[in-house]
């Protein structure tokens, strides 16, 4: 298919245009006529976005490929074992997004009932008990732990104040969280017992600090999941919080002394 009317320059294909449209490669005048072309055509907005969920795809990807070996190697494990549980998905930018997305989908593999989403609601419920200021030159918080994990102390080089605490349980798993505070800004840091929660669907894959990453939008709220000595840590902010500081919390380690 091509567009109607004028052709693009040089004869390209509409699928060319909108994939440079979709990685930012086009200039200016560019932009601005593909825009136009497509602003009255619904099926291909829709060809846009699958345009730039295969260039999402594909730097998550190229993200991985820098990850220790160890991450390469769960990475590939999983997929494998996604591709034996689903039908094959057809060539081409449809196929190549679809199979990224099942594949991130994959993380927890289990048949679990929880959900990422259901674990993130946590965010919105009141602590019930507070949370003690460590000592100086601390990563972590003292007396607050789940599965042997610990939390970490994230005030002093963030400016995230933890403000208190709370445990649930939630279709028999046992949660602990630890919400935190930056002016008027609000997180949740909670910690699953348990086999791995799977990923939301449509989550994209980082890697920071060597540490893999799920980030997603719940209920639009920001959503990141990894895990830490097999158990799944559920990162969610309030709304207006930005998805990228999330990224940056989750990764880090605290000069390494904080155990993953």
């Amino acid at each position: 298919m091509r567009f109607a009317g004028r052709q693009p320059r040089g004869g390209a294909s509409i699928e060319h245009e909108l994939a440079r449209l979709a990685d930012g490669s086009l200039d200016a005048a560019g932009r601005e006529r593909v825009e136009r072309l497509i602003a009255g055509s619904p099926e291909l907005q829709a060809r846009l976005r699958e345009q730039r969920r295969a260039v999402a795809a594909a730097r998550s990807l190229a993200e991985l490929e820098r990850a220790p070996i160890g991450l390469r190697v769960h990475y590939k494990a999983l997929a494998a074992r996604q591709r034996r549980r689903m039908p094959a998905f057809g060539l081409g930018l449809a196929g190549a997004t679809g199979a990224v997305v099942w594949t991130l989908a994959a993380l927890g593999g289990g048949q679990a009932t929880l959900t990422v989403a259901q674990a993130a609601t946590i965010a919105i419920r009141p602590a019930t008990t507070t949370v003690a200021e460590p000592a100086d030159d601390q990563v972590t918080l003292p007396g607050v732990r789940a599965g042997g994990l610990q939390f970490p102390y994230w005030e002093d080089h963030f400016g995230w104040h933890a403000t208190g605490m709370r445990t649930d349980r939630v279709d028999g798993r046992h949660l602990t969280t630890v919400f935190y505070r930056r002016g008027a800004q609000r997180i949740a840091y909670t910690i699953v017992a348990g086999d791995e929660l799977p990923p939301a669907m449509a989550a994209r894959i980082t890697v920071n600090a060597g540490t893999l990453l799920a980030s997603s939008m719940t209920g639009g709220r920001p959503v990141v999941t990894w895990l830490r000595r097999g158990q799944t840590c559920v990162l969610s902010g309030a709304r207006g919080v930005p998805l990228a500081a999330l990224v940056k919390l989750a990764g880090w380690r605290g000069g390494g002394r904080i155990p993953y």
